[in-house]
């Protein structure tokens, strides 16, 4: 009690230290409330409707990732949509090889077995019988194979067929054909071990062991899977051979030979469309938009930047399949080269894109235009393309700035500086 009532007594004069402290004089250097905060914070949003210029769509004909280059190879069958074969072609076998440590080798003779693993890395869970079928393509294949020039051989080549998911649904996930499943629920990967008779693809010398292969897919609906390419590190299409080899004259000894694909791509029908004036960003080859971007001097020196949004008016509702929703990343440019503008991996803003909406899609690009303000030497260029270039065939088209009534704009939130000192 004597400790509160002391308190008590003591409260007015700490008030009246208080108020003596803003109101005495002090000696050096300036005097209360001169350096008191009087003002306010002001926030401002703004909306610069002509901050983007000089935009442009880039990358057809040959895109920023081709089908020779992405990292999954598109298989689709979509009546009236879309149907996308891929293939892909091994070097040649050893045809002699060592039976022990030294250099001896013998001849190779015949052909056990044949298997090929597929890695399926994305497929629609709403799509039903699953079945990929496995065809005998000409070894002359290569990044200018188009689609019209396989027709026939993915017509009369037909080397077997495998439902995927009449493997899965059996105990141990294992065909009496051979044929086997491997499920990566971790990764959310399909393993397909698909055997293959020798009958096939036989051993001849001129090719000697060579092979070129193409695959299709079906399904109940929606048959649209994504396989692993061999750009895409220990995901890619692998054939095992199981060969016999010569040994003394008797042919009992047997040696295992491996083979990634030499080349692989996909080949696609229809064509994707030519670029025109829009902003284009995705689809196969891949597209970016390159935007320029221009804001008041004031921003940039002396204010606060809270908030940034690019937003985009699609000028078509984007194209694909529902599966194929995607993402768009703005990137910061290193320097601007147009088309060749390399990109900042660092400073980058992203936003997700939804199959067949016409909504404006908004872009946070905070982080990006923070960077600008924070290097004055930077070009105020972004690039605009797609997440995971090339892995599908998702693509958005936007109005650009030569569109007066639905072009590009930067909206603005900022902070002005703060009025220290001003009564």
């Amino acid at each position: 009690m004597k400790w509160r009532d002391g308190m008590r007594r003591a409260l007015p004069w700490l008030a009246a230290l208080g108020f003596a402290a803003c109101t005495d004089k002090i000696a050096a250097p300036g005097e209360c409330p001169a350096y008191c905060p009087t003002g306010m914070i002001t926030v401002v949003d703004t909306v610069l409707p002509m901050a983007v210029y000089g935009d442009s769509a880039f990358g057809r004909p040959v895109g920023y990732v081709n089908p020779f280059n992405s990292l999954t190879l598109l298989a689709d069958a979509l009546p009236g949509l879309r149907d996308s074969r891929p293939i892909f072609r091994t070097t040649q076998l050893l045809l002699r090889l060592p039976l022990s440590a030294d250099t001896t080798t013998s001849q190779v003779n015949g052909v056990d077995s044949i298997r090929l693993r597929l890695t399926i890395l994305r497929r629609d869970s709403a799509a039903h019988n699953l079945t990929i079928s496995l065809y005998k393509l000409p070894l002359s294949i290569d990044s200018n194979t188009t689609f019209g020039q396989l027709v026939g051989p993915f017509t009369d080549s037909l080397i077997r067929r495998v439902n995927v998911d009449s493997v899965i649904a059996l105990p141990g996930r294992r065909n009496a054909a051979g044929d086997s499943v491997l499920v990566d629920t971790t990764n959310q990967r399909i393993i397909l071990l698909m055997a293959v008779d020798s009958a096939h693809l036989p051993i001849d010398t001129p090719d000697s062991g060579a092979v070129a292969l193409g695959i299709r897919v079906a399904a109940d609906t929606l048959a649209s899977i994504a396989i692993g390419s061999s750009e895409n590190v220990g995901t890619g299409p692998l054939i095992s051979w199981y060969l016999r080899v010569d040994s003394l004259g008797i042919a009992t000894a047997h040696r295992l030979q491996t083979r990634s694909p030499a080349f692989d791509g996909f080949v696609y029908d229809p064509p994707s469309p030519a670029l025109d004036s829009d902003l284009t960003v995705g689809g196969v080859p891949s597209a970016r938009s390159v935007l320029r971007v221009v804001f008041p001097q004031i921003i940039s020196d002396s204010s606060r930047l809270i908030r940034a949004t690019l937003e985009l008016v699609p000028a078509v509702a984007p194209m694909g399949i529902t599966a194929d929703s995607f993402g768009i990343a703005a990137h910061a440019a290193v320097t601007d080269f147009g088309a060749k503008s390399p990109i900042d991996l660092t400073h980058v803003d992203t936003t997700g894109v939804q199959i067949g909406t016409t909504d404006t899609v908004k872009v946070e690009v905070t982080r990006l235009m923070r960077y600008w303000i924070g290097d004055s030497l930077a070009p105020h260029t972004m690039v605009l393309r797609q997440t995971g270039e090339g892995g599908n065939f998702a693509e958005i088209r936007f109005y650009s700035s030569r569109d007066p009534a639905h072009r590009p704009l930067l909206r603005l939130t900022y902070s002005n500086p703060f009025p220290f000192g001003k009564p």
